[in-house]
């Protein structure tokens, strides 16, 4: 049935067909008398017998006389009886309860009651409206289930053993029991919260920790980029101090040298710092003068005295050593200042600060040009590590074009450059030359000192012969300190600093010149040579009967399977809808023939003529017909199962960047390995395409492609002093520039090692020949003025 009666309404259809008038309240369902009973002027009523159900089966009870409670019964029943599917309503509503137009059946009657009786045992509902609600769906019960938690269920918090369960119940505890138990209570909380004691750290748990915080030069590490923020603080908070110093020494400096110049040179100065009128007011002048530069510089005199104990020193070596035995010398003369009232030795405090300054100088720069690097690493862009190649792998790749002790440097992408301020800050070559300059400048020192006894005839007494001694020692030293070494090398990385960044190239320190500057051979691949716009496909022409669109297609995906150089090309065709290529099952590189892989059960070939003609390809076009075709362009042919189908004709633009670099690496006498999948790309091809000699380029044999990819495969982190944005010329730029930095930078030692040597043999002649006092610290200034001079100029001259 496609609609539902309820229950009254099959009772009323049921009156209306056996016309029971005889009861005027017939379809009113509280007034229907299930018994169905006759007039008792008519027949007697016949009494139903109790229905009996499947909880009752088996017990039989008579139907009581009383009419009410009976109709009371009947009533219950009624309400409760409902069709509850599809074949209860066929069951109601079959002809034998509704097309019966005889007089009533006892039998038909008893048999329709009974089944409206088994129906009332159903558990169904009735809604508010009368209509059937669906019935309810029996869920499992709870207790059913095993959840196995056996052993894994926390137990209950524990309770206080020294109450009674008596206690427990609060409407029978006393005011004393109350109390009693929130002592207890309190007492049990003061126990636990004593019982929580963190443990100290272990030595081992604390190195453990400590290896994730690295420290470099005494700053932080950079080890994510959430820490940028973080790091470039303190490296703005260093280049601040540095600043800070700066002023405080050129302060100092400067007032020091007003007051010796003056003195030395015999101009006119206030009589206060006349070393001839108050000669005590001018050495405590300058003294004053030189503690303040020693305080202010206090890092620098911790480093260098600690290195040179260490047999370490460096460039901050030579300036403590200089302004340390300075202010020696001044507060040992404060004892006796008459004795520079002559004039016969002197006090260089002056000279000892402008080492100091020249040593700020060169931190400032190293600090500045790390602070510009920061900013651009920090930033958002695709980042290229330049890394060396393994000694083996670099002779088995380079080989036949590279040296046996190949040097070769690859790029390799990455998401992440790390230890960057270690090698930010590394030490350079001017530290080097100070480990060995520094002990001669000393052993000079002492042996000028140790003369100063012999040869010089000025002091009268014991006592001022120390003086003159201090006094030689002292201006020895800082006669011999090279004051401007630390420019010798952060002059030129600077520079470079400043015009790699404008090209996506970054050179952190002198690690990098030391690392790479012996390069003699770089490996890239045929894509870096070969920007957009280099490729151009021209023209093509269909030789069979396949479809161009499906040559396109086919062309394509190996095209971009074997990222070759004709991607650019292809790209441009597809519209960049590179959903539409097919997948390549496998492929080789036929070393200067060309491509051949598998694509849908298909061999395709893709490559040269000598390449289909390797491989017995009929249908190729004669020469002639090629040559006109091509008119000068490279020609490519594509096969398809053997058979001959497109040619392809390429137009080869070289780039003007590209070509410079690569002409740029020969001069330097780097070798560019090649690594290529494109047959037309040949040694001599290549060679003659960026004007370059013969023995320039090795192009990479297809069997050391898997070596080439391990090398430039990508890395999440990688350490390298240099990095760039991926193309040839950033990274070309880098290679040379760490060989012009190298010699610029020994350019600059060798001045300061003439320096050294020079002011070395003034001071012992000087000594010997008792004109020692001649040697102001006028003229100690003046000497290292000049060859600071002469280093800037022949730097300022090289080609970074």
């Amino acid at each position: 049935m496609a609609d539902k009666y309820s229950i009254d309404d099959i009772l009323s259809e049921y009156s209306n067909k056996h016309k029971t008038n005889n009861r005027p309240k017939a379809d009113d369902p509280d007034n229907f008398d299930i018994s169905f009973s006759k007039p008792e002027n008519k027949n007697p009523a016949a009494v139903i017998p109790d229905i009996r159900s499947d909880r009752t089966a088996g017990k039989d009870h008579d139907v009581p006389d009383n009419t009410s409670s009976e109709k009371s019964a009947d009533d219950a029943v009624i309400k409760k009886a409902v069709a509850s599917s599809q074949r209860s309503d066929d069951l109601l509503m079959s002809d034998d309860l509704l097309d019966n137009a005889s007089p009533i059946d006892e039998d038909l009657a008893m048999r329709n009651a009974r089944k409206i009786s088994k129906l009332s045992e159903k558990n169904v509902n009735i809604d508010k409206n009368g209509e059937l609600s669906a019935e309810p769906v029996r869920r499992t019960s709870v207790k059913d289930i095993k959840f196995g938690l056996e052993g894994k269920i926390i137990p209950q918090s524990k309770y206080l053993d020294d109450i009674s369960d008596e206690e427990n119940t609060m409407d029978n505890a006393t005011v004393d029991d109350y109390d009693s138990r929130s002592a207890e209570l309190e007492r049990h909380r003061k126990s636990k919260v004593e019982s929580f004691v963190l443990d100290s750290m272990d030595d081992d748990e604390a190195a453990e920790i400590g290896k994730h915080k690295k420290i470099s030069y005494g700053q932080k590490e950079f080890e994510n980029y959430d820490e940028a923020p973080k790091v470039l603080n303190d490296i703005l908070q260093i280049k601040s101090n540095l600043f800070l110093r700066l002023c405080v020494l050129l302060f100092t400096g400067l007032s020091s040298l007003l007051i010796t110049v003056a003195n030395d040179l015999e101009f006119p100065v206030i009589r206060i710092f006349d070393r001839s009128v108050s000669p005590s007011a001018f050495l405590f002048s300058n003294t004053i003068m030189g503690l303040l530069a020693l305080g202010v510089s206090y890092s620098v005199m911790t480093a260098g005295l600690k290195n040179m104990f260490l047999r370490k020193p460096d460039n901050d070596s030579i300036a403590a050593v200089g302004i340390f035995v300075s202010v020696i010398a001044g507060i040992a003369t404060l004892f006796e200042p008459d004795s520079v009232r002559d004039g016969y030795y002197h006090v260089y405090v002056s000279a000892a600060i402008m080492g100091l300054i020249f040593n700020t100088l060169g931190k400032m720069m190293t600090v500045q040009r790390t602070e510009k690097n920061f900013r651009y690493i920090a930033g958002d862009f695709e980042r290229y590590a330049v890394k060396s190649v393994d000694g083996s792998t670099a002779v088995n790749l380079g080989r036949g074009a590279v040296p046996v002790n190949a040097n070769m440097a690859a790029m390799r992408k990455t998401s992440f450059i790390e230890d960057f301020i270690k090698n930010s800050y590394a030490p350079d070559v001017s530290d080097r030359f100070a480990k060995y300059s520094a002990p001669i400048i000393l052993i000079a020192g002492l042996l000028t000192g140790l003369l100063s006894f012999i040869c010089d005839k000025h002091a009268g007494s014991s006592v001022d012969k120390i003086y003159v001694a201090l006094a030689a020692f002292s201006g020895t030293v800082t006669m011999c300190s090279s004051l401007s070494l630390i420019l010798a090398v952060n002059l030129p990385i600077s520079k470079a600093t400043n015009k790699y960044l404008q090209y996506s190239s970054v050179i952190l320190g002198y690690s990098a010149v030391e690392e790479f500057s012996d390069t003699n051979s770089v490996m890239v691949d045929a894509v870096h040579l070969f920007p957009k716009e280099s490729v151009d496909l021209i023209n093509l022409k269909l030789l069979s009967t396949e479809p161009l669109d499906e040559c396109i297609l086919l062309a394509s995906s190996l095209v971009f399977r074997s990222d070759s150089v004709l991607k650019n090309s292809f790209y441009k065709i597809l519209k960049g809808k590179l959903d539409m290529l097919y997948p390549v099952e496998s492929y080789i590189y036929e070393d200067e023939r060309g491509l051949s892989g598998w694509i849908d059960n298909k061999r395709v070939l893709l490559g040269t003529r000598q390449h289909m003609e390797d491989h017995s390809i009929d249908g190729l076009p004669p020469v002639s017909k090629e040559a006109e075709y091509g008119k000068g362009n490279v020609i490519l042919y594509l096969s398809i199962s053997g058979v001959i189908c497109t040619m392809f004709v390429l137009k080869i633009t070289p780039s003007i960047s590209v070509t410079k670099w690569m002409q740029a690496l020969e001069k330097e006498g780097v070798v560019t390995v090649v690594r290529n999948v494109d047959g037309f790309l040949t040694q001599e091809f290549l060679e003659s395409l960026f004007d370059l000699d013969n023995g320039s380029i090795k192009m990479l044999p297809f069997r050391y492609h898997k070596e080439y990819e391990n090398e430039v495969g990508f890395n999440e982190r990688e350490s390298s002093p240099m990095m760039c944005s991926g193309s040839f010329p950033s990274f070309a730029m880098l290679i040379t520039g760490v060989k012009k930095i190298r010699s610029a930078a020994q350019l600059g030692i060798a001045i300061q090692v003439g320096s050294v040597a020079l002011g070395a043999a003034i001071c012992l002649i000087s000594m010997l020949l008792g004109t020692f006092a001649q040697i102001t610290p006028t003229l100690i200034i003046v000497y290292h003025l000049v060859f600071a001079g002469i280093m800037l100029a022949m730097l300022g001259s090289k080609k970074i």
